[in-house]
């Protein structure tokens, strides 16, 4: 997925073997370009904060999903909404909040509430299978397969299998974050092979205002990650 921006909108490129690219304005007004059949429109309700986190599609290329945070131009309120992209119609809605991250599955999607919770939902008809509740979770990074990387529950990184939602490793501060900066965001999780990383930005290490500037780094915190499925 990328999102490139223009003014008045923002289009993100997908792959997908249905979807080429689904075109968003700010007026509430979305294009959907396919591959084999002429574009469509539809009224999504897209703003400026469904670009950081992308409008998900799903595997068939039927259905649309959008996250929004307040009533906007569209006439959606907070929550996630679920689309049929041919007929244009929605399918299902989940008013849950501030609705941040979303991924797609074959048959289920993971989302977080923000600094609430992270829902499994049944992707035909978004009922909720399983949450997991915790008021620390900012963030949640896609490892492939069913592995979600979340950060945080009850203060501590943690992967999650999404097919039973269960937490099956925890990583404390010491391992996250070493150096004990005062300020931490990791902004991407990587899986490759047996090696989980983060990178981020950190400042302040050892708890010490006058270290500066804020500082990228990139950090191994588990070497041998098959050893906990």
């Amino acid at each position: 997925m990328r999102i490139d921006y223009f003014n008045g909108g923002f289009v993100e490129i997908l792959e997908n073997n249905v979807i080429e690219k689904v075109v968003c304005y700010y007026n509430g007004i979305s294009k959907i370009y396919f591959y084999d059949r002429p574009p469509k429109e539809l009224v999504l309700g897209c703003s400026s904060y469904n670009s950081q986190y992308g409008i998900p599609v799903s595997r068939d290329g039927r259905k649309l999903f959008i996250g929004s945070w307040e009533k906007n131009l569209g006439g959606l309120g907070k929550g996630l909404y679920a689309y049929d992209i041919m007929p244009g119609s929605k399918l299902w809605e989940l008013s849950e909040g501030k609705i941040r991250d979303i991924f797609v599955y074959i048959d289920y999607l993971i989302v977080l509430k923000a600094n609430a919770s992270v829902y499994k939902l049944d992707i035909n008809n978004g009922k909720v299978l399983t949450e997991i509740k915790s008021g620390s979770i900012e963030k949640l990074f896609d490892l492939s397969g069913s592995y979600i990387l979340v950060n945080s529950i009850k203060d501590k990184l943690s992967v999650v299998d999404t097919e039973n939602m269960s937490v099956i490793r925890n990583y404390g501060q010491k391992v996250v974050n070493p150096e004990d900066c005062l300020s931490l965001l990791i902004q991407n999780a990587v899986l490759q092979g047996t090696t989980l990383t983060v990178s981020g930005i950190e400042n302040y290490p050892n708890k010490n205002y006058n270290v500066s500037p804020p500082r990228s780094f990139i950090r191994i915190i588990d070497e041998n990650f098959e050893c906990y499925k």
